[in-house]
């Protein structure tokens, strides 16, 4: 596996005052370059984890790759989804998190402007009339089985059709569905933030599913966990300082997104200077209302990642986690 550089109570909050033992430090994998990751960008770039005395180094490893990192102790830590997390519990894989950085969902659908306007459709239209305008056509992810193709399943149930049968999948990256949108190769895509506004902004796509917006489409599944902070649960037992350490960096960093948005927009601008800057702002926004300024996670948080999982067809019913207690854990929040 290749790492590609990128740029209780009482003795943990001692630990955090003390000067950085000799191993206080840690490898923090991320699957990819998006704002889903803002907090990891934000308290690396203000120094938080630093003056703790935690030295972290972030990689980026693709998709699921940043959670086999940790398995496998390339990694001390991922930024992974709830839903990668509970998956790999299910299967034996042990990891735990400490902490949730996101609550909602920040995949969004992009269609091109010919199919909306053939259809006759936006995203206030009914979505069982915007899902049969999906019925023969090729929509992308960036990874089969994943959230994004989860998204897809799910609008389309909703919507009354058939996933499997009625809408064909492509597999992409981003800057590759933007080129195919445009030439009519596909017709539309499912990506995170800010990927799915550039389409939108230069004219070419329309936005036709968001569970971010003012009228989620999804509002069962929110908030849930959806941006956990993982690692092997041996590690945390072995360093708690560490952890300890991590988890402060991303409760000064959401608290400080909240508080200082045009700061934290020049930090990210710095980390994805390749964006429009309007299109960074407009993501932002939309991401922060649903950036808590705390990382403490509950059960009904992980009920609904699971949920999403299970509707969206990642997992099955009877393989669902009856409890939760052994995937999280809040004792190195402050």
């Amino acid at each position: 596996m290749k790492l590609r550089p990128a740029l209780f109570a009482l003795p943990f909050i001692a630990a955090l005052a003390n000067p950085a033992a000799a191993d206080d430090e840690a490898i923090l994998a991320l699957p990819a370059l998006n704002l889903g990751f803002a907090t990891s960008y934000v308290a690396d770039g203000m120094g938080y984890w630093t003056k703790a005395g935690l030295k972290v180094k972030i990689v980026e490893i693709s998709g699921v790759g940043a959670m086999n990192a940790v398995l496998s102790k390339s990694a001390d830590f991922s930024n992974s989804s709830g839903a990668t997390i509970i998956r790999a519990n299910i299967r034996g894989q042990k990891n735990i998190a400490i902490a949730n950085t996101f609550t909602g969902l920040i995949h969004e659908m992009v269609v091109s402007k010919s199919l909306a306007q053939s259809a006759g459709i936006t995203i206030d239209s009914p979505i069982e009339k915007r899902a049969q305008a999906l019925k023969g056509k090729k929509i992308a992810v960036n990874a089969l089985n994943a959230i994004p193709h989860g998204m897809v399943r799910l609008f389309a149930r909703k919507g009354g059709i058939d996933p499997e049968r009625d809408i064909t999948l492509a597999v992409m990256a981003p800057e590759a569905s933007f080129a195919a949108l445009k030439t009519g190769a596909i017709d539309g895509f499912v990506q995170s933030l800010p990927w799915s506004l550039i389409p939108v902004q230069q004219g070419y796509g329309v936005l036709m599913m968001s569970n971010l917006r003012a009228k989620p489409e999804f509002p069962e599944l929110i908030p849930q966990i959806f941006n956990g902070i993982v690692a092997r649960p041996e590690f945390c037992t072995e360093k708690p300082t560490v952890c300890a350490r991590m988890a402060d960096g991303y409760t000064q960093a959401m608290g400080y997104m909240h508080d200082h948005p045009k700061e934290a927009i020049a930090l990210l601008q710095k980390r994805m200077s390749g964006e429009d800057p309007a299109i960074l702002a407009e993501a932002y926004n939309l991401m922060l209302g649903w950036t808590p300024r705390t990382p403490k996670m509950s059960d009904e948080g992980w009920k609904k990642a699971q949920d999403l999982m299970a509707i969206a067809g990642m997992i099955k019913e009877d393989e669902k986690l009856t409890s939760f207690k052994e995937i999280y854990t809040n004792q190195y929040i402050k």
